[in-house]
């Protein structure tokens, strides 16, 4: 029993030790190389950055091919663009995902013109929003004091180790040309403000007028000035509106033109504004069960005034908390069953003796081969509390049967049972055991833990219940007889004593 309490106390104590992320990094055979140039560049601009990217990767032996789209976000931002980078299969290969991608962080490090990322493929894409490893929402009032917020935190992530990729959603100083209308003057010639908005919006952006058929394909139609004259903010002011009086008016007379600057967009959450810090990690330096707590720690150093507040797209600790819900659902039902069919409350406790005895394999063996605890990791030790339970069910079943079918006293029975059911017990671990070595050793990054803690868990359990359980047995059985217990027993036999003198 101390033997099966020091264990079970040393698995919270190494669990210190364990890595935890929310998906492993699989390799893919793929990644995604993003250019962003400032504010205002053309289409051409970005096409000529992401051609001398694409350039640098030529010649490589592990690259398949390579495929670069402009302004294909919901915004058709032309001032980014993305180069698909497609690798040779694993077998053909000599360096994996991870190390293709360092490689091609280092070749780009020099770019000055632009922004260049290189990113994963989203396994789910779609949204609008933009995918990252850790994403980090500061939220307040006013754009200015979060924009200084951001700045101290990200100087913060770019000291530390392991944040690569560092960007945000908030973008400004984008070029823009603003109307504003003269309504006094607007007023006095009879020009309605809408009518102004309508005319910049068809003359400058086009409208909608017809729609045209031609072999089974629609097309719509849309009108606006040739491009010479509305190229220039200055065209803007010769275009005419027309009053209520029907009399064609200079826009000029009506409205100003500033050339300003102001956000691409401004992203809100319950009605305050955010701008949201996006980073990737690198998985031999951090990992994200690291990141979240010291980006918490970094945005508590700087301070936010009051009113602001931050929080995490954080799918991780949502989904492990799901995770470990399911964990404890699952071991009542395995007591609910055990109970039915031992037809007992106490012998299900002896049984499930194992389920502790199990994690201490599991996470030892992550630690022993650096893996990461991750949600498929989670999945493997909830499937342990079904497949561990075995041995306490062949051992505790079939000294039922002898101390039932031959009428065998309790010690007696377990130490008969424990050698016979040996076998049985060794043989079904082994064959779980060596079915699961293939997965582990040559699995991908997201099945090969899943095995490495049903091997760990199988076996520390299968070690441990072969002398822990029969123990346990003999004591919840005197327990659920108290006519066994020492101090009933020395009671009966003083009175006893005391009835023959």
């Amino acid at each position: 029993m101390v033997l099966a309490i020091g264990t079970f106390a040393t698995t919270g104590y190494i669990g210190r030790y364990l890595r935890s992320e929310f998906l492993p990094l699989e390799d893919q055979s793929e990644f995604d190389v993003k250019v962003k140039t400032p504010l205002g560049a053309s289409a051409a601009t970005t096409d000529r950055i992401l051609e001398q990217v694409r350039r640098r990767f030529e010649g490589q032996p592990w690259l398949d091919y390579t495929f670069v789209t402009i302004g294909a976000d919901e915004l058709q931002r032309v001032n980014e663009g993305t180069m698909y980078v497609r690798m040779m299969d694993m077998a053909e290969r000599s360096i994996s995902q991870q190390e293709a991608m360092e490689w091609a962080r280092q070749q780009v490090a020099d770019v000055r013109e632009a922004k260049v990322s290189v990113e994963v493929v989203p396994r789910v894409s779609g949204g609008g929003r933009k995918w990252a490893d850790v994403q980090l929402e500061i939220r307040g009032r006013d754009l200015d004091r979060l924009e200084s917020i951001v700045a101290a935190v990200i100087d913060k992530m770019r000291a530390s180790e392991g944040y690569v990729d560092i960007d945000t959603t908030y973008e400004k100083n984008k070029p823009e040309v603003n109307v504003y209308v003269k309504r006094d003057r607007a007023a006095d010639l009879g020009v309605n403000p809408l009518s102004i908005a309508s005319t910049v919006r068809a003359l400058i952006g086009g409208d909608d007028i017809s729609k045209f058929k031609a072999e089974g394909d629609r097309y719509d139609v849309s009108i606006r000035l040739q491009e010479r004259y509305r190229n220039r903010p200055e065209d803007i002011e010769l275009l005419t509106v027309r009053s209520t009086t029907g009399e064609l008016v200079n826009l000029r007379n009506v409205a100003r033109i500033r050339q300003e600057a102001g956000p691409v967009q401004i992203d809100r959450y319950n009605r305050a504004r955010q701008i949201t810090i996006l980073a990737n990690l690198e998985q031999d330096k951090k990992v994200l069960g690291e990141a979240v707590p010291e980006l918490s720690q970094f945005v508590r150093e700087v301070g936010l005034p009051s009113g602001y507040s931050f929080g995490m797209a954080d799918m991780m600790q949502e989904s492990f908390g799901h995770l470990f819900f399911a964990l404890y659902l699952a071991i009542i039902i395995v007591y609910m069953v055990l109970a039915a069919q031992f037809e007992s409350f106490v012998h299900p406790f002896t049984i499930m003796l194992a389920l502790p005895l199990s994690v201490i394999g599991a996470l030892g063996a992550l630690i022993l081969t650096g893996t990461t605890v991750s949600i498929f990791t989670m999945i493997s030790i909830i499937l342990l509390m079904g497949l561990v339970t075995k041995n306490g069910i062949l051992l505790v079943g079939y000294t039922n049967t002898l101390r039932r079918r031959d009428n065998m006293e309790r010690n007696a029975a377990v130490l008969k049972a424990g050698p016979i059911r040996l076998r049985p017990i060794l043989m079904t671990t082994f064959a779980m055991v060596f079915g699961m070595l293939p997965i582990a050793l040559f699995g991908s990054e997201s099945r090969a833990p899943m095995a490495i803690a049903v091997i760990g868990g199988l076996t520390t359990s299968t070690l441990l219940t072969l002398v822990v359980v029969p123990v346990v047995y003999t004591l919840l059985d005197d327990l659920a007889h108290p006519s066994r217990w020492r101090v009933v027993q020395w009671l009966g036999h003083r009175k006893r004593t005391a009835t023959a003198s």
